[in-house]
């Protein structure tokens, strides 16, 4: 599958000519729909150089096609302080500790480019761990992250990193927030921001204004009675319409959705999704037992190739094809389009010494249609 860029999209062109020729490090951001993880793709099968893509959760990983950050610098879940002897060089602490196989090792010092997507989710703490792993195992002590190049990808306005109370208080000490710019080694390196600008994923201008205010934190008086025209009183009048209730945890939205499909006529339907070999459960993008029916109203959690919808498109089931294994879903333009079942991979990366490239191994797929059920969803996917 290859990624057209926009080619008039100034922010895109900036940040892949850095990537591409130079050793810069570089920050892409830019709010939803903006085309991050487009250039994430588009950068991955393009670039000539030797890189990983990492993310801080199982799910993450796998929808950008790459491993967590833990598993592959074998990283304790714990918080990881500069002063922590473990990785000190003495005695050969750190070596001890992480007991990395010579094959990993010869994978570190080979990277190139370190891509981490989902960044605002990422601790400080995790990116000094990081760069003291790389620049002892690229043999490179003097240079920020062993010199290698790395791109963050994501939005700090949107989810940010985890840290329990405990935590967080440990934290607190070394850190003056826990996001990942607090991290120490960007006192010694310029991190580049680029932001993309262009909203793909919206074109109505209100609405796209509308989020703006809120993302900053600048809503007015003008925007909420915009938003209150669109509240119906009458939700009879809007069951016509697709509304979605937000709530804040997966079990309430499970709950709503599971009564909503049962009161629609007829039998449910279930779609059994496939894993071969090693899939983590909860690293799964959608539910294994996907239960619809006709009337069903959904969410794509994956762009499109052929762009009829993208991850966030809102639907209803029209129907199933067993024999040729499609569902026909509405999307809520109107577009009738046929679905057919995706693939995720769980993969790690490895060093063909022969080949002298990094290859992913794949661990495990998961296969399933790309929706899940979206009377209601959570805030966090909204």
């Amino acid at each position: 599958m290859s990624f057209v860029p926009d080619t008039q999209n100034k922010e895109f062109q900036d940040a892949l000519n850095l990537i591409q020729y130079t050793s810069q490090s570089v920050f892409l951001t830019g709010k939803a729909g903006t085309g991050k993880s487009t250039f994430l793709r588009y950068i991955c099968e393009n670039t000539k150089k030797k890189h990983v893509v990492l993310a801080p959760t199982g799910i993450a990983a796998i929808n950008a096609g790459g491993s967590t950050l833990h598993s592959f610098f074998k990283l304790p879940f714990y918080p990881l302080l500069p002063d922590d002897p473990n990785f000190s060089l003495q005695r050969g602490r750190i070596h001890e500790f992480f007991k990395y196989t010579k094959p990993h090792r010869k994978l570190l010092e080979e990277l190139e480019l370190v891509i981490i997507d989902e960044i605002s989710m990422v601790r400080a703490d995790i990116i000094d761990a990081v760069d003291r792993i790389l620049r002892v195992y690229s043999r490179n002590l003097r240079e920020p992250f062993g010199g290698k190049q790395i791109l963050l990808v994501g939005d700090v306005f949107q989810l940010e990193p985890v840290a329990k109370g405990d935590e967080r208080e440990i934290l607190n000490r070394f850190y003056p927030t826990p996001y990942f710019f607090s991290a120490r080694v960007f006192s010694q390196i310029d991190l580049v921001s680029v932001e993309l600008q262009k909203v793909y994923r919206q074109t109505d201008k209100a609405f796209v204004s509308v989020l703006d205010h809120i993302r900053n934190n600048t809503a007015g008086a003008a925007d909420l009675q915009l938003l209150n025209t669109c509240y119906g009183t009458q939700v009879e009048q809007s069951e016509a319409d697709m509304y979605i209730t937000l709530a804040t945890r997966r079990d309430n939205v499970d709950h709503i959705n599971d009564k909503k499909l049962a009161e629609l006529p007829g039998d449910p339907v279930t779609f059994h999704g496939e894993i071969n070999g090693d899939f983590p459960e909860s690293s799964l993008p959608t539910s294994q037992e996907l239960v619809l029916k006709p009337g069903a109203q959904i969410i794509f959690i994956k762009n499109d190739f052929d762009r009829r919808w993208v991850n966030g498109t809102i639907g209803i089931i029209s129907g199933f094809d067993p024999l040729e294994e499609t569902l026909y879903v509405i999307t809520d333009d109107g577009k009738e389009c046929d679905v057919k079942r995706e693939s995720w991979r769980n993969i790690r990366y490895k060093y063909n010494e022969a080949k002298k490239q990094i290859e992913e191994e794949e661990l495990g797929t998961f296969t399933q249609y790309p929706i899940r059920l979206a009377w209601a969803i959570t805030v966090h996917k909204s």
